[in-house]
């Protein structure tokens, strides 16, 4: 089972690990300004002291931010440096992207006089994606970091110039991440911001999906014959039918007209029987592409996909004008 379908709570592609909630609630609120689009995609990590104070603000960061998913560690989870970054991977999506305060000094397994130590968890993490490893970002408060441990950042493979300071949230940490978001992600799958390196997933899950290319659309899923994937020309009939097909089983739809799809390629003089002809020839090369030729149904005089099948229509996300300034670090 993949991330599409996982029980539980939810991946998502936008992770947040600081060790102060207020720090969190504080950079949340550039986000609901700037692009408040990306709230319900990001999980914010509470590792503030467990109490009733922490609590309390757990449950206020919630409800002012209800799309953000918000999740604490379990004790087993704080035991030492592999457990809690198992927990980390656990809210991530692959490929997606960690923002992690430099120093997590709630964690109780990182030596107070080692903070800069919190690298290395997310070096941890990374490494829980081989195939597909997450960006990551630090944020930062602190002064002259660089030659406290700009070494051992170079060490775990990172690039101190990735150390957003957190005093510049508006012009710099939340653009920055946004352009890397839209980056990553330029697709949709209905609401869900997804990219190509996600196609194999997708398609272990769902029947049928539609795939933009350039000056093509291609037919995949679960439910393609083989090879697996077609290819179809953008405007030819049967990517048109296709992407109807889709758009009806999603919203519902009462299925595409007989007559409407004949006369969507016949002749203007074609009569009702030469209509019905062409569309069956239409609906049956469809049906070719399709390991069930059943799972086109023809029913009250319209074509249809079996409601059974999971269909998805993936799109471009649209363009945002948050800018992406060069990354100004902490000095």
């Amino acid at each position: 089972m993949n991330w599409l379908d996982e029980p539980g709570i939810e991946r998502r592609p936008l992770v947040f690990v600081e060790d102060h909630l207020y720090h969190t609630t504080d950079l949340l609120s550039v986000v609901q300004h700037v692009r408040p689009d990306l709230l319900g995609q990001i999980t914010v990590a509470v590792l503030d002291r467990p109490g009733p104070d922490t609590g309390a603000a757990a449950a206020a960061c919630a409800s002012r931010f209800p799309d953000v998913i918000v999740a604490a560690p379990m004790p087993p989870d704080l035991a030492n440096v592999a457990s809690f970054s198992r927990w980390v991977s656990r809210q991530l999506r692959p490929g997606g992207v960690l923002v992690q305060d430099v120093q997590l000094g709630t964690l109780p397994f990182i030596p107070t006089d080692r903070w800069w130590e919190s690298i290395y968890l997310a070096a941890t993490v990374r490494g829980m994606f081989p195939d597909r490893p997450p960006a990551v970002r630090f944020l930062s408060n602190k002064r002259g970091y660089s030659a406290t441990f700009g070494s051992e950042m170079l060490e775990a493979g990172f690039d101190p110039r990735d150390v957003m300071d957190k005093g510049a949230l508006n012009d710099i940490v939340v653009p920055s991440l946004a352009a890397l978001f839209d980056r990553l992600f330029p697709l949709k799958l209905g609401n869900r911001p997804i990219s190509l390196p996600d196609r194999p997933e997708i398609e272990d899950a769902f029947d049928l999906v539609l795939w933009p290319q350039q000056h093509a659309v291609e037919l995949g899923g679960r439910a393609v014959a083989e090879p697996g994937k077609f290819t179809l020309k953008t405007g030819s009939p049967e990517a048109e039918t296709w992407t109807a097909l889709v758009k009806d089983l999603l919203s519902g739809g009462d299925g595409l007209a007989v007559v409407d799809v004949g006369a969507r390629l016949a002749p203007p003089d074609a009569d009702r029987a030469e209509l019905t002809n062409i569309a069956a020839r239409h609906i049956h090369t469809l049906r070719s592409r399709l390991r069930n030729s059943s799972d086109i149904v023809t029913a009250r005089h319209a074509y249809r996909l079996n409601d059974q099948l999971r269909a998805g229509l993936v799109q471009p996300r649209r363009t945002f004008a948050t800018s992406a300034p060069r990354t100004k670090v902490a000095e």
